[in-house]
C-alpha cells in the first residue's frame, strides 16, 4: 500500500497560506506571528506531518548519515562494535544505516552501492571473507565518498583503516605460552585473503620461528570465521592422529566450534588440550571453561573508526589513508592450564 506523505504544501492549502509561511513557522522564524505559528503547529499535529529530513539535508549537499557494512550480526563482536559506532555518531549528530553482507562479496557490493544511492556522507566497511574484487571500492574513491575500513581491511587500496595489532598481539601471547613450556601449537586460521587471517597467521608463524619450533603445515587449518568452521577444523585435526597441546583459533566463534567438537571426544579442556582465541573478555567468560583470549574490545574499535570517518567527512583530517592499530592484551583464562 502506498503511503501518502503529508507535505508543507498540504498544510498551507489547509490554512490558505503560502508554503513559505509554513516553512518559516516550523523554523520558528520571527516574521511569523505567534497566532499563525500556533495554527500551523496544530495542523501539523492533526495531519501527522513529518519533515523530510533526507530532502532537507540533500539541499545542503549532505545527509548526516553514515553507512555501515558488517559481515554478520549473530557475532556479538560486531553487535558491540555497531553499538559503539551509533553512540559515537550520535555525539556528532550523525545517524547510521546498517547493512549486513553475511560474508558474501556480492551482498557487500550491493550494500555499498545502495548506501551510495542513499547519499550517505561516508562509509564504514568490514570486508567479507569472500571479498577479492576491488572495483566497488574504486568506484567509492571516484565518487569521492570517504571510507574507513575497520577490523578487516584491503590495505592496498589505501583507504583509512582501524584494526587490532594482530600480529604483535599473537607474537606476545604465543611467546608467553612457549615460555611456559608449550611447544605443540596448532592454528585454526581464517582465510589468508583477509587482513585478520593474514596478520594472525603471520604472527603465529613468526612466534614459532623465533622460538625455533618447527612449523607443521598440517596444523595450520584455513577456513572461515564461524562456529561450523571450528568444528570442521578440529575434526580434520583429530583425524590426523597426533594432537597439539594448544589450539590458536582465529576468533571466539571458531573457538566455540572447537569446544563443541572436542566435547564429542574423550578429550577435556584444558587437561588434554588448551584453546586460545581472539575476542571480547565479556564473551570469553561465557565459555566453560572460560576462554583464554587475545582481548579485543570492539567498542573501542567502533568509536575510533566512527570518529576517524567523521573527521575525514568534516575535513578535520586531510589524510584519507590513516592507519590506526589498537594494542591488545593476552588474557589467560581457564581454557589453558598454567604451568
Amino acid at each position: 500500500m502506498k503511503t501518502n506523505h503529508i507535505t508543507q504544501q498540504d498544510i498551507a492549502d489547509r490554512l490558505n497560506v503560502s508554503r513559505i509561511t509554513v516553512s518559516k513557522a516550523l523554523r520558528n522564524h520571527p516574521d511569523i506571528s505567534a497566532e499563525m505559528k500556533r495554527r500551523i503547529n496544530k495542523a501539523v499535529e492533526e495531519l501527522g506531518y513529518v519533515p523530510n529530513l533526507i530532502a532537507k539535508q540533500l539541499s545542503l549537499q549532505k545527509t548526516n548519515i553514515l553507512g555501515i557494512v558488517v559481515p554478520d550480526l549473530e557475532n556479538s563482536f560486531f553487535a558491540y562494535l555497531v553499538d559503539s559506532i551509533i553512540d559515537a555518531a550520535k555525539e556528532h549528530n550523525y545517524n547510521i544505516i546498517l547493512t549486513v553482507s553475511r560474508e558474501r562479496e556480492v551482498f557487500e557490493k550491493n550494500n555499498i552501492m545502495n548506501l551510495i544511492g542513499m547519499r550517505v556522507d561516508g562509509l564504514l566497511v568490514c570486508v567479507s571473507q569472500e571479498t577479492t574484487d576491488p572495483r566497488v571500492f574504486d568506484y567509492v574513491r571516484r565518487v569521492k565518498i570517504p571510507l574507513v575500513f575497520f577490523d578487516r581491511a584491503i590495505k592496498e587500496l589505501h583507504f583509512s583503516y582501524v584494526a587490532f595489532n594482530d600480529k604483535v598481539a599473537t607474537l606476545e601471547a604465543l611467546n608467553e605460552l612457549i615460555s611456559r613450556g608449550y611447544t605443540k601449537i596448532a592454528h585454526f586460521a581464517g582465510y589468508s585473503s583477509t587482513s585478520i587471517g593474514n596478520e594472525r597467521c603471520s604472527g603465529y608463524r613468526e612466534a614459532l620461528i623465533n622460538n625455533k619450533i618447527p612449523i607443521r603445515e598440517d596444523w595450520i587449518i584455513e577456513g572461515g570465521y564461524e562456529i561450523d568452521d571450528g568444528i570442521r577444523a578440529f575434526e580434520k585435526l583429530y583425524a590426523g592422529g597426533e594432537l597439539p597441546e594448544i589450539i590458536l583459533a582465529v576468533n571466539d566463534r571458531v573457538a566455540s566450534g572447537a569446544y563443541k567438537a572436542i566435547r564429542k571426544t574423550e578429550l577435556k579442556i584444558p587437561d588434554d588440550i588448551g584453546i586460545l582465541g581472539y575476542g571480547l573478555n565479556d564473551s570469553a567468560r561465557l565459555f566453560s571453561p572460560t576462554l583464554s583470549i587475545i582481548d579485543q574490545d570492539p567498542r573501542k574499535m567502533g568509536r575510533i573508526a566512527a570518529n576517524l570517518l567523521i573527521d575525514e567527512i568534516q575535513g578535520i583530517s586531510q589524510n584519507s589513508h590513516t592507519e590506526i592499530l589498537i594494542d591488545t592484551e593476552f588474557q589467560w583464562n581457564t581454557s589453558i592450564l598454567k604451568r
